[in-house]
């Protein structure tokens, strides 16, 4: 079968073909969740258990499912479709970012079998629900932001996509409108919303020796409102020195994947999350990237109740905390 995945190498036929027991298989998933982490040394610590958490747990489906055919062109509408991805109608630009939707996330070796962690919690949307899209953005290539099954179903010739610098090539035969690469601080203006790519504090190499793939996070404008996602980020205040004198509408916030310590410099911690929101000055705050996968050592209700506590006494900020909520910017 032919390689899907240009990051993965695949042994010629002609080589014996080992069979795998579940166990081996999942513990292979592992080194799927390698491309989420960044290395080697970390599988023993932070997925140690997870080789029995894999086996037998339920996926949880969505109690709340959006229906975008209903929304309005006229107000900026935003559901939370699940760990990293998010479906707006931005005064009618229809836009997908870090689309993941499927089971599982992780290194796709040959068409859309996927090698790595299996979801917890359903995806509120599937690939085939989420409508016609205008936009299409990437923010980097780990898998759980840049799912080659989810990218090859959406595929149209009406869509524009964005990626970030240096994974280009990672596109190859995939048929859309366009493919836009974006380095930090470039803008274009797509489908009637300015697009920026923002530098955080992160890495984008969907295998650790592809040092040259970029990560974004993405300022996004139109008609006056903007809406910052975080996308991956450590702390760090280049953020704010790069959105200085914008007025951020809403910020989304990566909040979880922080443990062990040594993941806090690449993934801000829920405290750290709510705080680079609060030096942007954002009107409005979603909490994401957390609940969705087992990619750390944190609990998985972890995050969402330390972002709570950080963000105790305005939580009225908060505009959705739950997977599969819609919500309309209240102009």
């Amino acid at each position: 079968m032919e390689n899907q995945d240009p990051s993965i190498i695949i042994k010629p036929p002609n080589q014996p073909t080992k069979k795998y027991t579940r166990r081996r298989f999942i513990g292979l998933g592992l080194i799927g969740a390698l491309v989420l982490t960044g290395g080697l040394s970390v599988i023993d610590e932070v997925f140690g258990e997870q080789i029995e958490d894999e086996i037998g747990h339920k996926l949880i489906k969505s109690k709340y499912l959006p229906t975008p055919k209903k929304w309005s062109n006229n107000e900026v509408t935003v559901a939370w479709l699940g760990h990293a991805s998010f479906l707006l109608n931005f005064f009618g630009t229809r836009i997908l970012i870090d689309p993941a939707l499927n089971s599982h996330v992780g290194l796709t070796p040959a068409g859309d079998f996927t090698i790595g962690p299996r979801r917890y919690l359903a995806a509120a949307l599937s690939s085939g629900e989420v409508g016609p899209l205008d936009l299409l953005l990437v923010s980097h290539a780990h898998t759980d932001h840049f799912d080659y099954p989810t990218l090859r179903k959406l595929q149209s010739p009406t869509t524009i996509a964005v990626t970030a610098k240096n994974t280009l090539p990672l596109w190859a035969g995939m048929k859309y409108q366009s493919i836009e690469e974006l380095h930090w601080q470039d803008s274009k203006s797509l489908a009637g919303v300015t697009v920026k790519a923002i530098e955080g504090k992160h890495w984008g190499a969907r295998i650790p020796w592809k040092k040259g793939m970029e990560a974004n996070s993405l300022l996004l404008s139109k008609n006056g409102i903007n809406i910052f996602f975080g996308a991956d980020t450590g702390y760090t205040d280049l953020i704010k020195q790069q959105l200085a004198g914008i007025p951020i509408d809403l910020a989304i916030m990566g909040i979880g994947a922080y443990s062990p310590k040594s993941f806090e410099a690449k993934h801000a911690t829920p405290e750290q999350a709510w705080k680079m929101a609060e030096e942007i000055s954002a009107k409005w705050i979603i909490p994401m990237h957390w609940g969705a996968f087992k990619l750390s050592k944190e609990p998985m209700e972890e995050p969402i109740a330390r972002f709570r506590q950080a963000a105790s006494g305005q939580m009225e900020k908060v505009a959705l905390q739950e997977t599969g909520v819609t919500w309309v910017l209240p102009r």
